[in-house]
Protein backbone atom coordinates (compact mmCIF):
# COMPACT_ATOMS: atom_id res chain seq x y z
CA UNK A 1 0.00 0.00 0.00
CA UNK A 2 1.18 3.38 -0.78
CA UNK A 3 2.85 5.26 2.04
CA UNK A 4 0.45 7.87 2.63
CA UNK A 5 1.04 9.59 6.45
CA UNK A 6 0.78 12.99 7.86
CA UNK A 7 2.81 15.51 6.75
CA UNK A 8 3.07 18.72 9.16
CA UNK A 9 5.37 21.60 8.39
CA UNK A 10 5.98 25.19 9.87
CA UNK A 11 8.13 27.89 9.56
CA UNK A 12 8.40 30.61 11.83
CA UNK A 13 9.29 34.37 11.33
CA UNK A 14 12.74 34.54 11.98
CA UNK A 15 13.36 31.55 10.11
CA UNK A 16 11.41 32.93 6.97
CA UNK A 17 13.61 35.96 7.46
CA UNK A 18 16.27 34.14 7.68
CA UNK A 19 15.57 32.01 4.27
CA UNK A 20 15.04 35.26 2.18
CA UNK A 21 18.00 37.29 3.98
CA UNK A 22 15.22 39.94 4.56
CA UNK A 23 16.66 42.63 6.54
CA UNK A 24 18.13 41.53 10.13
CA UNK A 25 15.74 43.98 11.94
CA UNK A 26 12.64 43.09 10.60
CA UNK A 27 13.82 39.17 11.58
CA UNK A 28 14.27 40.37 14.96
CA UNK A 29 10.97 42.27 15.23
CA UNK A 30 8.95 39.73 13.90
CA UNK A 31 10.43 36.46 15.34
CA UNK A 32 7.41 36.54 17.98
CA UNK A 33 4.39 37.07 15.71
CA UNK A 34 1.92 38.38 17.42
CA UNK A 35 -0.81 36.45 16.40
CA UNK A 36 1.31 33.08 17.96
CA UNK A 37 -0.72 34.12 21.30
CA UNK A 38 -4.21 34.02 19.67
CA UNK A 39 -3.13 30.76 16.61
CA UNK A 40 -2.93 28.91 20.38
CA UNK A 41 -6.28 29.81 21.17
CA UNK A 42 -7.96 28.24 18.64
CA UNK A 43 -4.88 25.47 17.68
CA UNK A 44 -7.52 22.50 19.46
CA UNK A 45 -10.64 23.35 17.01
CA UNK A 46 -8.15 24.04 13.97
CA UNK A 47 -6.93 20.53 14.83
CA UNK A 48 -10.54 18.95 15.60
CA UNK A 49 -11.52 20.55 12.29
CA UNK A 50 -8.22 18.85 10.03
CA UNK A 51 -9.29 15.94 11.50
CA UNK A 52 -12.86 16.22 10.94
CA UNK A 53 -12.22 16.47 7.25
CA UNK A 54 -9.62 13.58 6.47
CA UNK A 55 -12.68 11.47 8.64
CA UNK A 56 -15.60 12.95 6.36
CA UNK A 57 -12.83 12.25 3.29
CA UNK A 58 -12.16 8.51 4.16
CA UNK A 59 -15.72 7.37 4.33
CA UNK A 60 -15.50 7.95 0.23
CA UNK A 61 -12.53 5.36 0.15
CA UNK A 62 -14.07 2.38 -2.06
CA UNK A 63 -12.73 -0.67 -0.25
CA UNK A 64 -12.73 -2.86 -3.36
CA UNK A 65 -10.70 0.05 -5.43
CA UNK A 66 -7.93 0.28 -2.58
CA UNK A 67 -7.74 -3.67 -2.13
CA UNK A 68 -7.23 -3.18 -5.91
CA UNK A 69 -4.15 -1.33 -5.60
CA UNK A 70 -2.91 -3.64 -2.46
CA UNK A 71 -3.14 -6.65 -4.92
CA UNK A 72 -1.30 -4.70 -7.60
CA UNK A 73 1.65 -3.88 -5.27
CA UNK A 74 2.04 -7.98 -4.46
CA UNK A 75 1.61 -8.73 -8.01
CA UNK A 76 4.91 -6.33 -8.43
CA UNK A 77 6.79 -7.62 -6.13
CA UNK A 78 5.72 -11.40 -6.70
CA UNK A 79 7.29 -10.91 -9.92
CA UNK A 80 10.43 -9.38 -8.31
CA UNK A 81 10.82 -12.45 -6.95
CA UNK A 82 10.87 -14.82 -9.52
CA UNK A 83 6.78 -16.21 -8.60
CA UNK A 84 4.77 -15.31 -11.75
CA UNK A 85 1.92 -17.62 -10.66
CA UNK A 86 1.37 -15.64 -7.37
CA UNK A 87 1.29 -12.47 -9.34
CA UNK A 88 -0.99 -13.71 -11.61
CA UNK A 89 -3.42 -15.06 -8.21
CA UNK A 90 -2.76 -11.04 -6.93
CA UNK A 91 -3.67 -9.26 -10.71
CA UNK A 92 -7.25 -11.75 -10.92
CA UNK A 93 -8.03 -10.63 -7.19
CA UNK A 94 -7.17 -6.63 -8.51
CA UNK A 95 -9.07 -7.22 -11.81
CA UNK A 96 -12.30 -8.38 -10.15
CA UNK A 97 -12.55 -6.11 -7.38
CA UNK A 98 -12.16 -3.26 -10.01
CA UNK A 99 -14.85 -5.00 -12.37
CA UNK A 100 -17.43 -4.76 -8.99
CA UNK A 101 -16.54 -1.04 -8.57
CA UNK A 102 -17.36 -0.34 -12.36
CA UNK A 103 -20.42 -3.12 -12.29
CA UNK A 104 -21.77 -0.35 -8.84
CA UNK A 105 -21.00 2.98 -10.87
CA UNK A 106 -20.53 3.00 -14.46
CA UNK A 107 -20.10 6.57 -14.32
CA UNK A 108 -17.04 6.92 -11.79
CA UNK A 109 -14.04 8.26 -12.97
CA UNK A 110 -11.17 8.00 -10.35
CA UNK A 111 -12.19 5.65 -7.76
CA UNK A 112 -10.51 6.55 -4.13
CA UNK A 113 -8.14 4.69 -2.29
CA UNK A 114 -6.24 6.54 0.27
CA UNK A 115 -6.09 10.22 1.65
CA UNK A 116 -3.09 12.07 3.46
CA UNK A 117 -3.55 15.20 5.51
CA UNK A 118 -0.87 17.48 4.93
CA UNK A 119 -0.25 20.67 6.89
CA UNK A 120 2.09 23.89 6.41
CA UNK A 121 1.98 26.60 8.39
CA UNK A 122 3.69 30.27 8.19
CA UNK A 123 4.26 31.55 11.31
CA UNK A 124 4.75 35.32 10.61
CA UNK A 125 3.15 38.81 10.96
CA UNK A 126 1.82 40.49 7.84
CA UNK A 127 4.52 42.71 7.41
CA UNK A 128 7.05 39.54 7.33
CA UNK A 129 4.23 38.02 4.64
CA UNK A 130 4.33 40.94 2.68
CA UNK A 131 8.07 41.51 2.66
CA UNK A 132 8.50 37.25 1.85
CA UNK A 133 6.20 38.01 -1.14
CA UNK A 134 7.92 40.86 -2.19
CA UNK A 135 10.79 39.24 -2.38
CA UNK A 136 9.35 35.87 -3.90
CA UNK A 137 7.77 37.90 -6.77
CA UNK A 138 10.96 39.82 -7.59
CA UNK A 139 12.76 36.08 -8.59
CA UNK A 140 9.82 35.29 -10.44
CA UNK A 141 9.83 38.66 -12.43
CA UNK A 142 13.43 38.35 -12.87
CA UNK A 143 12.84 34.98 -14.22
CA UNK A 144 15.12 33.35 -11.26
CA UNK A 145 12.49 30.42 -11.10
CA UNK A 146 14.32 28.21 -9.59
CA UNK A 147 15.08 30.44 -6.86
CA UNK A 148 11.91 31.28 -5.76
CA UNK A 149 10.41 27.56 -6.34
CA UNK A 150 11.80 26.38 -2.45
CA UNK A 151 10.66 29.87 -1.11
CA UNK A 152 7.20 29.18 -2.59
CA UNK A 153 6.92 25.98 -0.86
CA UNK A 154 6.84 27.25 2.61
CA UNK A 155 4.72 30.70 1.99
CA UNK A 156 2.21 28.98 2.68
CA UNK A 157 -0.41 28.38 6.03
CA UNK A 158 -2.84 25.55 4.64
CA UNK A 159 -4.38 21.49 5.62
CA UNK A 160 -4.50 20.06 1.98
CA UNK A 161 -6.70 16.94 1.97
CA UNK A 162 -4.80 14.23 -0.35
CA UNK A 163 -7.16 12.10 -2.06
CA UNK A 164 -5.54 9.02 -4.40
CA UNK A 165 -7.21 7.78 -6.58
CA UNK A 166 -7.33 5.11 -9.65
CA UNK A 167 -7.94 6.49 -12.92
CA UNK A 168 -11.07 3.53 -14.26
CA UNK A 169 -10.53 4.79 -17.48
CA UNK A 170 -7.04 3.29 -17.52
CA UNK A 171 -6.03 1.31 -14.79
CA UNK A 172 -7.80 -1.88 -14.83
CA UNK A 173 -7.26 -2.18 -19.13
CA UNK A 174 -3.43 -2.35 -17.54
CA UNK A 175 -4.15 -4.90 -15.08
CA UNK A 176 -5.42 -7.12 -18.26
CA UNK A 177 -2.55 -6.08 -19.98
CA UNK A 178 -0.38 -7.41 -17.66
CA UNK A 179 -1.55 -10.31 -17.19
CA UNK A 180 -1.53 -11.15 -20.64
CA UNK A 181 2.06 -10.41 -20.78
CA UNK A 182 2.60 -12.30 -17.91
CA UNK A 183 1.31 -15.73 -19.85
CA UNK A 184 3.22 -14.99 -22.98
CA UNK A 185 6.49 -14.86 -20.67
CA UNK A 186 7.14 -11.68 -21.07
CA UNK A 187 7.57 -10.49 -17.21
CA UNK A 188 9.79 -7.54 -17.45
CA UNK A 189 6.94 -5.94 -20.23
CA UNK A 190 4.43 -6.95 -17.34
CA UNK A 191 6.53 -5.12 -14.96
CA UNK A 192 7.14 -2.15 -16.51
CA UNK A 193 3.01 -2.37 -17.30
CA UNK A 194 2.54 -2.95 -13.96
CA UNK A 195 4.76 -0.09 -12.55
CA UNK A 196 3.44 2.65 -15.28
CA UNK A 197 0.06 1.90 -13.75
CA UNK A 198 0.86 2.52 -10.52
CA UNK A 199 2.28 5.91 -11.48
CA UNK A 200 -0.87 6.61 -13.21
CA UNK A 201 -2.81 7.34 -9.79
CA UNK A 202 -4.59 10.65 -9.07
CA UNK A 203 -3.98 12.82 -6.54
CA UNK A 204 -6.54 15.42 -5.66
CA UNK A 205 -6.67 18.12 -3.29
CA UNK A 206 -8.62 20.23 -1.31
CA UNK A 207 -6.88 23.28 0.42
CA UNK A 208 -8.15 24.69 3.69
CA UNK A 209 -6.40 28.10 4.10
CA UNK A 210 -5.41 28.27 8.01
CA UNK A 211 -5.53 32.16 8.40
CA UNK A 212 -9.60 32.16 7.03
CA UNK A 213 -10.08 28.74 9.36
CA UNK A 214 -8.33 30.81 12.50
CA UNK A 215 -10.19 33.67 11.65
CA UNK A 216 -13.75 31.81 12.01
CA UNK A 217 -12.82 30.55 15.10
CA UNK A 218 -11.69 33.68 16.78
CA UNK A 219 -15.30 35.33 15.69
CA UNK A 220 -16.91 31.83 17.08
CA UNK A 221 -14.93 32.79 20.46
CA UNK A 222 -16.20 36.61 20.70
CA UNK A 223 -19.67 35.46 20.48
CA UNK A 224 -19.10 32.87 22.85
CA UNK A 225 -16.98 35.79 25.12
CA UNK A 226 -20.09 38.02 24.23
CA UNK A 227 -22.87 35.20 25.91
CA UNK A 228 -20.15 34.63 28.83
CA UNK A 229 -19.94 38.41 29.53
CA UNK A 230 -23.88 39.22 29.26
CA UNK A 231 -24.53 35.95 32.04
CA UNK A 232 -21.63 37.09 34.37
CA UNK A 233 -23.05 40.69 34.46
CA UNK A 234 -26.40 39.73 36.51
CA UNK A 235 -23.75 37.43 38.82
CA UNK A 236 -21.53 40.46 39.35
CA UNK A 237 -25.01 42.94 40.63
CA UNK A 238 -25.75 39.92 43.22
CA UNK A 239 -22.10 39.72 44.60
CA UNK A 240 -21.33 40.58 48.40
CA UNK A 241 -19.25 43.24 48.13
CA UNK A 242 -17.91 42.84 51.37
CA UNK A 243 -16.42 39.33 50.80
CA UNK A 244 -13.55 40.89 49.61
CA UNK A 245 -11.83 41.07 53.28
CA UNK A 246 -12.27 37.35 53.56
CA UNK A 247 -10.14 36.25 50.43
CA UNK A 248 -7.23 34.05 51.28
CA UNK A 249 -3.85 34.53 49.93
CA UNK A 250 -4.38 31.53 47.58
CA UNK A 251 -7.58 32.73 46.50
CA UNK A 252 -6.18 35.99 45.52
CA UNK A 253 -2.99 34.88 43.74
CA UNK A 254 -5.43 32.69 41.22
CA UNK A 255 -6.53 35.75 40.25
CA UNK A 256 -2.89 36.16 38.36
CA UNK A 257 -3.49 33.35 36.16
CA UNK A 258 -3.48 34.66 32.28
CA UNK A 259 -7.09 36.59 31.53
CA UNK A 260 -9.02 35.12 28.57
CA UNK A 261 -9.01 37.45 25.07
CA UNK A 262 -12.03 39.88 25.25
CA UNK A 263 -14.26 39.97 22.40
CA UNK A 264 -12.79 42.83 20.68
CA UNK A 265 -9.47 41.27 21.01
CA UNK A 266 -11.14 37.89 19.06
CA UNK A 267 -12.26 40.36 16.42
CA UNK A 268 -8.99 42.10 15.76
CA UNK A 269 -7.43 39.00 15.85
CA UNK A 270 -9.66 37.56 13.18
CA UNK A 271 -9.15 40.79 11.38
CA UNK A 272 -5.43 40.50 11.65
CA UNK A 273 -5.57 36.65 10.13
CA UNK A 274 -7.77 38.05 7.18
CA UNK A 275 -4.70 40.01 6.19
CA UNK A 276 -2.58 37.39 6.16
CA UNK A 277 -5.00 34.92 4.42
CA UNK A 278 -4.87 37.99 2.36
CA UNK A 279 -0.62 38.54 2.36
CA UNK A 280 0.01 35.24 1.21
CA UNK A 281 -2.37 35.02 -1.78
CA UNK A 282 -5.36 33.58 -0.74
CA UNK A 283 -7.35 35.77 -2.11
CA UNK A 284 -7.13 39.43 -3.48
CA UNK A 285 -8.85 42.61 -1.14
CA UNK A 286 -12.17 42.45 -2.67
CA UNK A 287 -12.46 38.88 -1.65
CA UNK A 288 -12.36 40.25 2.24
CA UNK A 289 -14.12 43.10 2.00
CA UNK A 290 -16.99 41.76 2.50
CA UNK A 291 -15.93 40.44 5.75
CA UNK A 292 -13.77 43.04 6.97
CA UNK A 293 -17.11 45.47 6.84
CA UNK A 294 -19.15 42.78 8.94
CA UNK A 295 -16.26 42.94 11.17
CA UNK A 296 -16.36 46.64 11.60
CA UNK A 297 -20.21 46.43 12.47
CA UNK A 298 -19.44 44.25 15.03
CA UNK A 299 -17.11 45.86 16.65
CA UNK A 300 -19.39 49.33 16.70
CA UNK A 301 -21.82 47.02 18.67
CA UNK A 302 -19.42 45.80 20.93
CA UNK A 303 -18.32 49.44 22.06
CA UNK A 304 -21.62 50.52 21.88
CA UNK A 305 -22.60 47.45 24.33
CA UNK A 306 -25.73 46.68 21.68
CA UNK A 307 -26.82 43.63 21.10
CA UNK A 308 -25.47 41.78 18.55
CA UNK A 309 -28.64 40.54 17.04
CA UNK A 310 -28.09 38.28 13.73
CA UNK A 311 -24.23 39.75 12.65
CA UNK A 312 -22.56 36.44 13.48
CA UNK A 313 -25.49 34.53 11.45
CA UNK A 314 -24.44 37.41 8.73
CA UNK A 315 -20.56 36.83 9.44
CA UNK A 316 -20.86 33.12 9.04
CA UNK A 317 -23.01 33.82 5.72
CA UNK A 318 -19.99 35.78 4.96
CA UNK A 319 -17.64 33.15 5.67
CA UNK A 320 -19.00 30.18 3.41
CA UNK A 321 -18.88 33.11 0.45
CA UNK A 322 -14.96 33.53 0.82
CA UNK A 323 -14.59 29.48 1.19
CA UNK A 324 -16.99 29.11 -2.08
CA UNK A 325 -14.78 31.36 -4.05
CA UNK A 326 -11.35 31.23 -2.78
CA UNK A 327 -11.67 26.88 -2.67
CA UNK A 328 -14.72 25.33 -4.24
Amino acid sequence: MLNRNLLTSSVSALALATMLALPPALAQETSQPPASQTNETVSEPVQDEATAQVDEKRKTLLEDATRALEETEAAVKALDEGDTQAALDALAVATGKLQSVVARDPDLALAPVDVQLLQRDLLADVETINAAREVIEDLVDDGRLQEARPLMREFASEIVVETTNLPLATYPDALLRATAQIDAGDVETAKRTLATALGTVVVTEETIALPVLRAQLLIDAAEKALGEDEGTAADTDAADSGSTETESADEAAETVEAEPLSPGEYVAAARNQLKIAEALGYGDEDDFEELHENLDELDDKIDAEQDSGGIFDKIGDSFTRLKQRLFD
